[in-house]
């Protein structure tokens, strides 16, 4: 199997009971033998939001290592800017927003 859908698959599985009310979205990449994800939250996380981030890390570690170097971090971007895509990134969670949440800051 790809390993981009074998990522794919395993981060649906390390989002289970990860995803609070402040996540905005997980963006991740997937690069030869790299695996990374960028947790979006609508402030600062805090302590509990980035163990989960650590808990999800670990579980596509499990699947992976060795094979692939997983990384994932927790980012601050308030609703007031929009979500976007770094070079070679896909989203794989979006909570819902509405477009004027963030459309008056664009």
């Amino acid at each position: 199997m790809d390993l981009r859908i074998e990522a794919l698959l395993s981060v649906q599985r390390a989002l289970w009971d990860v995803v609070t009310p402040g996540l905005r979205g997980v963006a991740m990449s997937v690069r030869e033998t790299r695996i990374q994800a960028r947790f979006v939250f609508d402030h600062d996380p805090d302590e509990s939001e980035c163990e989960d981030v650590t808990l999800a890390e670990t579980s596509m570690v499990a699947d992976f290592f060795p094979r692939a170097e997983i990384t994932f971090e927790a980012v601050e971007l308030l609703t007031t800017e929009p979500r976007v895509l770094e070079p070679g990134e896909e989203w794989v969670y979006l909570r819902k927003e509405h477009a004027d949440e963030w459309s008056a800051g664009a």
